[in-house]
């Protein structure tokens, strides 16, 4: 199980049963190191893109935070609905997804902090812009 914590303004630490694992940094995009190797999250028309070193698009996630949402990634797609405030549910096989953990089994790791953090980085935009608005 992943656990996401936003410390500071653009940084967000993700840990894997309670040791450290990577360190999102940016604002509504990001970048991680796993394992030796970089990618790069992206934000574009309100979805968010994983990004291998090179540029390619590793994955994409379609209306993040809805109450029905998804993650494509090659042929792979994985289905998510809306639990609760702040709870999304995998349709379809085992795993849930929340503003602060990820439990999504047979997820690649690199997969598992991009959902994690594309939903991190849509809950905190959704508030600045409640905020901003009122």
């Amino acid at each position: 199980m992943l656990h996401i914590d936003k410390s500071g303004l653009t940084k967000y630490e993700i840990t894997s049963d309670n040791r450290p694992l990577t360190v999102v940094e940016g604002r509504s995009g990001g970048q991680f190191r796993l394992d030796g190797t970089g990618y790069r999250i992206r934000r574009r028309l309100g979805t968010y893109q994983l990004l291998a070193a090179d540029g390619s698009v590793l994955a994409s996630t379609r209306r993040p935070g809805a109450r029905n949402w998804s993650v494509e990634s090659g042929d792979e797609v994985l289905r998510f609905r809306r639990t609760g405030r702040r709870d999304h549910a995998r349709v379809d096989e085992a795993g849930t997804v929340s503003a602060s953990s990820a439990d999504l089994p047979g997820v690649e790791p690199e997969l598992q902090v991009f959902v994690l953090a594309a939903l991190a980085m849509r809950t905190r935009r959704r508030r600045v812009v409640v905020v901003a608005g009122s």
